[in-house]
């Protein structure tokens, strides 16, 4: 079975801070269909999959299917889910190694090592709900697509100003494709100024799913997880740009944990708003 010692979704960690999470762990069992978390009540649970199976259900349609090595219960800490709307559902018998979140925080507080390297398995988690996300949405057909009213930049101007430091300069002219799907580079940008569309082709035919503006990130699901680009982003009108290596940021962030956790923070927020964003669509049409 999956374990936090063995699993190569650790791997990051070093082997004191595996067996730290083992430490903290207890075994549970879930019979086929019963629910484990349902959004709008509070998570306390941690959960690697050691063998079985997790559904993630939105009204009937099944988000993402979690198979044994995968965990769930990180996304809630970033992304504030519509109530009663998303589950998680054992699809046939499954066994959970579990961590309660309070004492795992305690440990957080006190190995940095672990903090960072728990923050950066939660963002590669989360990418890989928003992409299972992403192909439902496309499934479902063509939905209404605007900023949800009031959602902030994905950046506060402090965010913006030092990632645009680290930043190559760059400009697009309206109607340029800055990001192609199927792209396999890993750096990610920022959006200094101007609007921007995400499209993804489906059905013969190109759909945008969503809208971008200033302090805006794109790009950076592919740098967390290294997968192909999932979605083109195209400027609808001039752009000034910041374009962030994959190195550079990585030896800036090594070199200092305090960036390295607030930063891996800011993504995993951006990456939960994200989720919400593309659940709260399908919700819509389900």
């Amino acid at each position: 079975m999956f374990a936090f010692v063995t699993s190569e979704r650790f791997k990051v960690l070093d082997q004191k801070d595996r067996d730290r999470l083992e430490a903290l762990s207890k075994l549970d069992e879930f019979k086929a269909g019963e629910e484990i978390l349902v959004s709008g009540h509070t998570g306390e649970w941690l959960y690697l999959i050691a063998s079985g199976g997790v559904d993630i259900r939105a009204r009937g349609v099944t988000l993402a299917q979690l198979g044994p090595g995968d965990i769930f219960g990180e996304l809630e800490t970033f992304a504030e889910l519509p109530p009663e709307s998303i589950r998680h559902v054992a699809r046939v018998d499954t066994i959970v190694r579990a961590i309660n979140k309070h004492p795992l925080k305690q440990e957080m507080k006190t190995h940095r090592s672990l903090a960072s390297g728990l923050l950066a398995v939660f963002c590669r988690s989360i990418s890989e709900k928003v992409r299972a996300a992403n192909d439902v949405a496309i499934k479902l057909g063509p939905a209404p697509v605007s900023t949800p009213p009031g959602r902030p930049a994905h950046l506060n101007q402090e965010e913006a100003a030092w990632l645009a430091v680290l930043g190559q300069k760059l400009s697009a002219d309206a109607g340029e494709v800055v990001v192609a799907e199927g792209d396999t580079s890993r750096s990610f940008y920022v959006i200094e100024k101007g609007d921007m569309e995400v499209r993804k082709r489906a059905a013969n035919e190109e759909r945008t799913l969503a809208t971008l503006g200033t302090r805006d990130m794109f790009g950076f699901m592919a740098f967390v997880d290294g997968k192909p680009r999932s979605a083109s982003v195209v400027a609808v009108k001039p752009c000034d740009l910041a374009k962030i290596e994959p190195d550079v940021l990585e030896k800036a962030t090594h070199l200092n944990f305090t960036v390295s956790f607030k930063f891996l923070g800011t993504l995993c927020s951006v990456l939960g708003r994200t989720y919400r964003d593309t659940a709260t669509s399908i919700l819509a049409r389900a």
